[in-house]
């Protein structure tokens, strides 16, 4: 499996964390962590396949993945190519004018939320790029031309960028005082512009640092203690709850994503 990340414009900065090619030259089949944001992909060679249960679900070439609490397992056919955008917390709430509370746990065809035309002349773009930096520009422009269909809530944006800052290792009643709200009242907004409450996000990114500095080199033992986690027994918890196995079995396999 290959991957290569590529920034955003600047034009897109503030709702797209980043852009990625994957690319599988041989027939795979991936765990993934959630991610703390929408991704949208456009698949220009190859099919993948959402597996659940032992039971595979064609993925649409052009979709939206929506936040989840769980690990996904993608099955990724011989030869297969995607662009991803990988959008920040409250950034499909900006683009594409929908709660992100609409859209947990969803997997989505890209024209559900978005003009039919945009999507087929996005994939048609993208399918006939010669290089990776005319898909990404394929895909960047699919994403300005949906236009900013609503303002960003302050409020939630000074909350996620606190959460982000301490790798999610805050307590969430201290930080709705320091916003000036009740915790429900925060919450609420938060659930409306990410999709998940700020507790499912402080503790996704804690999970996504913990195996950051894992793969970084730290020990299974040492790299919870390193991302935050008061006991290493903690963190395998949380772990095996997202993943549905221990944080060694997932590793070993060979296959996280």
């Amino acid at each position: 499996m290959q991957v290569r990340t590529f920034p955003p414009g600047a034009a897109l900065a503030d709702v797209v964390r980043c852009f990625q090619i994957v690319e599988a030259p041989e027939e795979a089949t991936r765990t993934l962590l959630p991610d703390p944001g929408v991704v949208v992909a456009f698949r220009y060679r190859g099919a993948a396949a959402l597996v659940e249960r032992e039971e595979a679900r064609w993925i649409p070439d052009a979709s939206v993945t929506g936040p989840r609490g769980t690990s996904r397992r993608i099955r990724t056919l011989a030869g297969g190519g995607v662009v991803v955008a990988k959008l920040r917390e409250d950034g499909a709430a900006r683009l594409l004018g929908v709660r992100g509370d609409e859209l947990y746990g969803a997997v989505l065809p890209a024209d559900a939320l978005a003009p039919r035309a945009a999507v087929d002349r996005a994939a048609a773009g993208i399918a006939e790029a010669a290089t990776d930096a005319e898909r990404v520009a394929a895909a960047e422009a699919f994403l300005l031309s949906l236009g900013r269909r609503r303002g960003p809530d302050p409020l939630v944006g000074a909350a996620v960028q606190a959460i982000r800052a301490r790798h999610g290792c805050l307590r969430i009643a201290e930080l709705a005082r320091q916003l000036g709200l009740g915790q429900d009242a925060l919450e609420k907004r938060f659930r409306a512009a990410v999709g998940t409450s700020p507790k499912q996000l402080a503790s996704l990114l804690r999970l996504h640092h913990a195996v950051e500095v894992h793969l970084g080199g730290a020990s299974l033992s040492s790299a919870p203690y390193q991302a935050g986690y008061y006991d290493q027994s903690h963190f395998i918890r949380e772990f095996r709850a997202v993943t549905g196995q221990p944080p060694g079995r997932y590793f070993a396999a060979g296959t996280h994503g």
